[in-house]
């Protein structure tokens, strides 16, 4: 779903993108709304929380407030006469590392997708867990620092807010040491980047190197946790910032075998995940 946009402009971007690809399928797409497959349907990836059997969304932690309340599922299927399935993002990646990523023919396992943001999903006998409201597996608001930095949830120390990749760019610049790198991009006026903590870590820099310690830590004590809580086969940990630091899946798989309750005697239980970017219009097709 694009990203920045409000209501009617998220609905007329999806019915846009739809009309697209109708044009190259050869639906037919000469309905007011410009796109009519009546009877078939059609799986939605979204950011934040939503239910699920609606497709309505809830009020987003972090990304924009506008979209609350949004009947994102009902709108299209009154739109495109679809059979429209509305998941949450990272519930669509996990169903997509089920059918043909790294967690392909595992009935348990938690996903974990450390990115712009941190979120998650749990496969629990070959079934995705929901919860009553539908919105189970909010890994990235679990607290790893109960005095740690404060989250747009409203808590303080969630992994979101250690391990994110705007988390990390936002800490380093407050802990930026006059006269090192970090300082001296903030003071050309540019904004901090993920890419470029990493870059000073690299080079040296302390506060770049303690920040991307502190979120290795948190992610691999969450490991520990989602491996008490749901012991599963395997964690698929993917995410633009995860997937740029294979080091912390690795130091996740050691901290969980060596501090989990029950796989401490299994090897290779955090693995990454496989599909990349595609992972979302994969597990769509699952929805």
């Amino acid at each position: 779903m694009p990203k920045g946009q409000e209501g009617r402009g998220i609905i007329d971007a999806c019915l846009q993108a739809l009309g697209e690809v109708g044009a190259v399928g050869g639906w037919d797409s000469s309905s007011p709304d410009g796109v009519r497959l009546d009877g078939a349907r059609l799986g939605v990836s979204v950011t934040g929380p939503v239910d699920p059997a609606t497709g309505r969304l809830f009020t987003p932690p972090n990304t924009d407030s506008n979209l609350a309340g949004l009947d994102l599922g009902a709108d299209l299927a009154r739109s495109t006469g679809l059979d429209v399935r509305v998941d949450r993002d990272t519930n669509v990646a996990a169903l997509g590392e089920h059918a043909f990523g790294a967690a392909r023919g595992v009935a348990n396992f938690v996903y974990m997708t450390v990115s712009t943001g941190v979120g998650g999903a749990v496969m629990l006998d070959g079934r995705l867990l929901r919860g009553v409201d539908g919105v189970a597996g909010e890994i990235g608001h679990i607290s790893v620092d109960r005095v740690g930095p404060s989250c747009g949830c409203g808590r303080r120390g969630c992994l979101e807010a250690i391990a994110s990749g705007p988390a990390i760019a936002r800490r380093a610049g407050d802990l930026a040491e006059e006269g090192g790198p970090l300082h001296e991009i903030l003071a050309s006026g540019r904004a901090l980047t993920g890419k470029d903590v990493d870059e000073c870590a690299a080079a040296g820099d302390i506060a770049a190197r303690l920040v991307l310690e502190s979120a290795a830590r948190a992610v691999a004590s969450a490991c520990v946790d989602m491996a008490n809580a749901f012991n599963p086969e395997l964690i698929v940990i993917g995410g633009g910032v995860a997937i740029a630091h294979p080091q912390w899946i690795s130091r996740a798989c050691e901290c969980v075998a060596r501090e989990a309750l029950v796989p401490a005697n299994r090897a290779g239980i955090v693995v990454p995940a496989q599909l990349g970017d595609d992972v979302s219009l994969v597990g769509a097709a699952f929805l």
